[in-house]
């Protein structure tokens, strides 16, 4: 459960990283693909999806630290 959680949040991590890139990289790709304009061309939506998912990652990231680190503090406390 351990190990699958940490690739999970990874995952998440990873993932929320690269359509950060994409969205910073290509703006209009929700556009593209949606064929819905939600700002109507003033890209503050492309702004906030950005910031979400820096922050998603930020956060995937953080639990994946803080599970490895229980998972290491409880492996510290089994060898004793």
């Amino acid at each position: 459960m351990h190990r699958r959680l940490v690739v999970a949040e990874l995952a998440a991590a990873c993932v929320s990283s690269v359509m950060a890139i994409i969205t910073v990289a290509w703006p209009d790709w929700i556009e593209r693909v949606s064929g819905v304009n939600p700002d109507h061309g003033n890209g503050l939506f492309e702004v906030l999806l950005t910031g979400l998912l820096i922050a998603a990652a930020i956060a995937s990231s953080l639990a994946a630290r803080a599970e490895l680190r229980r998972g290491a503090r409880a492996e510290l406390g089994d060898a004793r």
